[in-house]
């Protein structure tokens, strides 16, 4: 009867450790509010730039993200930070990719480029090239990049920037409501998967 009082007690305790892993997240420490309004719909967006150092250090979090929220996952390039004058034409090239499929393959090359071989693109040219890596030949990327859907992506990425006055990258927005905060884990053994839980935490917030 001991041993079986011992391990409801035990049982307990770790009911009261998760329940209050998952209310430990605290309003301006964790994540900020950003508006009185959450999106209907499960909406993360990831804003970021293959300019960025710190957006190439969390390519692995943007994929923890992808697996775990799907297509309500969405990564959004912003035009401020680029070199050169890039950032309107990586934007585009960014929404090109999106239409062509190739995002996923795009994405860690042009980190690669930049942060690895210190190639950083400065004209669409280097752009295409990435592209054109991937099996995607000039023609079919002039296409996309020129297209009507193509504008429509870009100036969707940059009126969201602008709504939600994102200043620096990356950028987390969940449901169009909280912004999730990396200060708030400076003590954390394990960032990547205490951010994702905090991202899990927000999205069913008000639900």
């Amino acid at each position: 009867m001991k041993k079986f009082w011992l391990a409801m007690a035990a049982a307990a305790s770790m009911v009261v450790t998760a329940a209050a892993s998952a209310t430990d997240f605290r309003e301006g420490v964790h994540y900020d509010v950003i508006a009185e309004q959450a999106t209907e719909e499960v909406e993360i967006i990831d804003f970021f730039s293959f300019y960025c150092g710190s957006c190439y250090q969390f390519q692995p979090f943007s994929q923890m993200m992808k697996a775990e929220f799907g297509d309500s996952f969405k990564k959004y390039h912003v035009n401020f930070i680029g070199a050169r004058n890039m950032g309107d034409i990586t934007v585009r090239a960014w929404a090109a990719a999106n239409i062509l499929g190739v995002s996923d393959e795009v994405a860690p090359l042009i980190f690669r480029k930049h942060f690895q071989q210190r190639q950083v693109s400065s004209s669409i040219d280097d752009l295409a090239g990435v592209f054109a890596a991937v099996g995607v030949d000039r023609e079919a990327f002039d296409n996309a990049y020129n297209s009507f859907p193509a504008r429509s992506q870009a100036n969707r990425m940059r009126r969201e920037a602008e709504n939600f006055n994102v200043s620096a990258t990356p950028t987390f927005i969940v449901n169009g409501r909280y912004r999730m905060n990396p200060q708030g884990f400076r003590d954390s053994e394990d960032f990547f998967n205490d951010y994702l839980e905090l991202a899990k935490y927000l999205a069913q917030k008000d639900s």
